[in-house]
């Protein structure tokens, strides 16, 4: 019986998996020796999960995006608790204005001024939950 030799073509596409197969073991040992930094932190109780619970409901994550997850039509909502206080997120959830984020958008916000207070004062709170780490330098 002949034994089978492998084509030049075969011997690239082995070479070039193992490879792939050696940076992806050095890549992964060295995010899991030093993880990315993380810049947000979520503050989460029973009152900001319901919150979140409302912000899902009225399909914000569609146009915002909130550490990675969701659309970025809209400005992205990470560290917004570190950034605006309750009175004006609320305000703003009522009587949305252009102009906010140095990005222009394509999309104007829709007021939310019809939803019950109980529910704006939850989705700030929920807002509010979602602030920056404090550098430690």
């Amino acid at each position: 019986m002949a034994k089978s030799k492998l084509s030049g073509g075969e011997w690239v596409v082995i070479t070039g998996s193992g490879l792939i197969i050696a940076f992806a073991a050095i890549i992964g040992s060295i995010v899991y020796l030093k993880p990315p930094p993380v810049n947000f932190i979520y503050e989460e109780t029973l009152e900001t999960a319901a919150g979140e619970a409302i912000y899902r409901r009225e399909g914000c994550l569609s146009c915002h995006e909130i550490f990675g997850n969701g659309a970025s039509y809209g400005p992205s909502l990470d560290g917004i608790g570190s950034k605006r206080s309750k009175e004006w997120i609320i305000r703003y959830l009522k009587s949305p204005w252009p102009g906010v984020s140095a990005k222009p958008y394509r999309l104007r916000m829709p007021s939310y001024a019809s939803l019950p207070s109980s529910d704006l004062e939850k989705l700030a709170q929920y807002l509010l939950a979602l602030k920056f780490i404090q550098s430690s330098d």
